[in-house]
């Protein structure tokens, strides 16, 4: 039997358009992540915008939480 592999954690900081156009990556396996693998955003208290994403990278399974910061 097999052993499984262990779960990871990693947060990384992005603007929204990096994280549409794919330019994130895992810190663990490399792989480019997006908002196709299932990114699920957390609105911050009393703001519009979406602050904070959370998913789980699909080849690794690490648990990665993305910052959304604002672009300048």
């Amino acid at each position: 039997m097999g052993r499984k592999k262990r779960v990871g954690f990693a947060d990384l900081q992005a603007t929204h358009a990096e994280l549409e156009g794919g330019e994130v990556r895992c810190p663990e396996c490399k792989r480019k992540v997006s908002e196709a693998d299932g990114v699920r955003f957390v609105r911050g208290f009393g703001q519009a915008e979406p602050s904070l994403a959370a998913l789980n990278c699909p080849r690794c399974r690490t648990s990665i939480s993305i910052r959304i910061i604002a672009t300048t």
